[in-house]
């Protein structure tokens, strides 16, 4: 007879469902899960009666907001419990007290996700990609606990508390002195767990083989600390005093805080842990100097300084016996120096990334950095560098290595002069938007393998497009050369840019008519023609573009109808329309990729809450559809209605005729209508005053006639009647009739 006993039981889900927040803020499934593997309702009681379990592990299963099973205190041989992220809905009270053996305990009720609705995509200078954390929690369940007496588990190694609601335990003075008997602990999570004021340093002197501490913003006397992550914690002012105490600390988090005390840090930092390898400071309000002595600290190869209000000159020559691998002080006050500029730095300085925005740099682009051959990013961005590009900029000096950036150069927005280099080699993104540079766009700028975001907006560039910029297999995302004096037509070949999402050719000189064969890139998110002197009927591409979210074509010559197929019908899947711009913004995605939009140096200009903004992050909801200032004729499309997902309408200065599509009411995020300037009759829909959120509207100067529409929200608009002048059969308007009731 068998007279085996079962000492492990592992009900883990094996498969449990990834998620991520989108930029919308929705919680989404990355996983590619097509059944669910978690268990589903409440515990059986005869997993109880295994009482010889030494490991019992329930993570990540949907016990449906179940209490914490009673039973639990008879498995006293426990010495590993997992519970964590499955969905129980309890206060913690005395369920594990009996469970002296234990030595890993983890209740967290919530797990830690990519984070993507915090990003926000600069498209106006300096050019740059922010973000506040890229991880939150989402929560699987909820527990609390009252106080933390049931913590009398004195073998205890590892103690995961993630998400428990402690916040009315640690209203005593004292709340966590169990956690200090816990002389035995090694890893100690309490992240997101609602604790009141401070950490007690006090109580946790006895935790001296502590080796991991994820906690609020306070810090333990543990002499073992290695990693201490308190990114963004709301911590204000100085840093305790108790902080020279980790000796041993090599990865230190104290960004998106409130910290002031500058001083304290970097002394404290410089004398008491040549054992750092990762600070990161950003996002705080440090004043006053960077100390010379940071840079140099033994082991220190990642420094983040960002978003601070230091303020003072730091020259280049103190990088040269550093180990910094990634830098990146942009936008932190810091004016970087350069200084000697013929003598090469050592060969321990060869970072991977040199983020200098806002730096208040000067004078020509250093000769050494053509030695810095690790290099993937260097971003010089909104400075006052001055000369010519220098011939090697971009070629090999810059190596294509393995990274998940794409190899990335800006100089937008600087002082400087002359032609566009022609050689180029190993660069996937290149930015020198608002450069001054002059000449036209070198050939060989389309044949860098792997190119896919080039931006030369706002510069005196002249001459033909590149017909090198599509060749076959390209993978170019981004093109801007707007704002130039670009000239000649759009060539046909820019139809192989099959991966492009962002086309800007605006405010150039460009003629001819848009090709037909553009409408093959079907991926383009982002079309902006406006401002040239293209001529021809209206852009039959534009049909085929079912992620456009952006559309301005204002300032051409275009002429004849705006096409019936490309805004009517049901819309069926096998017909290629504007379906981006039919859905709301809770229906779309951010606005391009990552890095293809990251140093695009654009400017996007929309009027919407009646002002004119230069938006500094576009999402999908900022889509558009702007035809103004052409030559278009006919009448507006009865089923434009179905772009119901698009926040401004203009089609402005044009010769449309007809009347006011009644369905124009149905476009439920219109926020700005602008119909101003065309030959519009009859009366004015009634159904446009339940556009709720509409703020800007013009209909002046056409043929309407009849009443104003009234409504509560509607009658704020323009009391002044500025929206409705030159028409002069309209009632109520400052030069139109004076109708009476009847």
């Amino acid at each position: 007879m068998c007279s085996g006993r079962v000492v492990v039981v592992n009900l883990r889900n094996p498969h449990p469902d990834k998620v991520m927040i989108n930029v919308n803020k929705e919680v989404v499934s990355s996983s590619n899960n097509a059944s669910d593997f978690d268990l589903k309702g409440n515990i059986s009681p005869l997993l109880f009666t295994l009482d010889h379990i030494q490991h019992l592990d329930l993570s990540f299963n949907n016990f449906m907001f179940s209490k914490l099973p009673v039973e639990i205190s008879n498995l006293t041989k426990l010495t590993y419990l997992n519970l964590s992220n499955s969905m129980f809905q309890d206060s913690i009270t005395t369920q594990f007290s009996n469970l002296t053996s234990l030595r890993f305990l983890d209740l967290s009720c919530a797990n830690l996700v990519p984070d993507l609705s915090s990003i926000t995509v600069s498209l106006t200078l300096p050019p740059k990609l922010d973000s506040g954390s890229l991880l939150s929690f989402i929560s699987y369940g909820y527990l609390s606990s009252p106080n933390l007496r049931w913590l009398g588990l004195r073998r205890l190694r590892y103690l995961v508390l993630t998400d428990v609601d402690l916040s009315k335990s640690s209203e005593s003075f004292h709340w966590d002195k169990p956690i200090s008997s816990l002389s035995n602990l090694i890893s100690l999570q309490l992240s997101n767990c609602n604790i009141l004021g401070r950490i007690p340093t006090a109580q946790l002197l006895n935790l001296t083989n502590l080796v991991t501490i994820m906690v609020p913003p306070s810090l333990s006397n543990s002499t073992s600390l290695t990693v201490f992550l308190a990114d963004g914690c709301s911590i204000e002012g100085s840093i305790p005093p108790s902080i020279t105490k980790l000796k041993k600390l090599r990865i230190l988090m104290l960004n998106d805080n409130d910290i002031t005390d500058y001083k304290g840090i970097f002394q404290y930092l410089s004398v008491k842990i040549p054992s750092l390898e990762y600070l990161n400071l950003n996002w705080n309000d440090l004043t006053g100097r960077l100390p010379s002595y940071i840079l140099q600290l033994p082991k220190l190869s990642c420094l983040y300084v960002q978003k601070n209000n230091l303020n003072v000159d730091t020259p280049l020559s103190l990088f040269r016996k550093s180990r910094l691998d990634p830098i990146s002080f942009g936008v932190s006050g810091l004016s970087v120096e350069i200084n000697d500029q013929d003598q090469s730095l050592v060969q321990t300085f060869q970072p991977e990334i040199l983020e200098f925005t806002s730096c208040n740099m000067r004078g020509e682009i250093p000769k050494f950095f053509s030695n810095l051959t690790s290099l993937v990013i260097l971003i010089l961005a909104n400075n006052s560098l001055s000369g010519a590009i220098p011939y090697w900029f971009y070629t090999s000096n810059i190596q294509l290595k393995s990274s998940p950036y794409p190899t990335t150069i800006s100089l937008a927005d600087n002082n400087l002069q002359g032609p566009i280099p022609s050689k180029f080699e190993n660069v996937n993104v290149i930015d020198s938007s608002l450069t001054n540079l002059v000449g036209s766009i070198p050939t060989q700028i389309g044949e860098v393998h792997g190119i896919r975001s080039v931006s030369l907006s706002g510069n005196k560039i002249h001459g033909p497009i590149p017909e090198s910029l599509c060749q076959a297999a390209n993978v170019l995302q981004v093109l801007d050369l707007s704002n130039n004096s670009m000239s000649g037509t759009i060539r046909r070949n820019l139809s192989n840019c099959k991966s492009l999402i962002y086309l800007n050719l605006g405010e150039n000189k460009l003629t001819g008519t848009v090709p037909k064969e553009l409408e093959r890139v079907t991926s383009l998110r982002y079309l902006d023609l406006n401002g040239n002197e293209f001529e021809g009927s209206f852009p039959t591409a534009i049909q085929k573009f079912q992620d456009l979210e952006m559309l301005n074509l204002a300032g051409n010559r275009f002429e004849g109808r705006i096409p019936k197929n490309n805004l009517s019908g049901p819309l069926p899947e096998n017909l290629d329309g504007l379906k981006m711009m039919t859905k709301t913004q809770n229906q779309t995605t951010i606005f391009g990729y990552f890095y293809s939009l990251k140093f695009t140096g654009a400017q996007l200009e929309i009027v919407t809450k009646r002002q004119t903004q230069f938006l500094v992050s576009v999402y999908s909801y900022n889509t558009g559809f702007d035809v103004s200032s052409n030559a278009l004729t006919g009448k507006i499309p009865e089923k434009i209605g179905l772009l119901n997902g698009i926040p401004f309408l203009n089609l402005s200065h044009n010769n449309l005729t007809g009347l006011i599509p009644k369905t124009i009411g149905k476009m439920i995020s219109l926020e700005s209508l602008d119909l101003s300037y065309n030959q519009l009759t009859g009366e004015i829909p009634v159904r446009l005053t339940l556009l709720n959120f509409l703020a800007y509207l013009n209909l002046s100067y056409n043929n309407l006639s009849g009443r104003i529409p009234t409504n509560p929200q509607f009658d704020t608009l323009y009391q002044d009647g500025t929206a409705y002048v030159g028409n002069k059969y309209l009632c109520g308007t400052p030069d139109g009739m004076n109708c009476s009731n009847n």
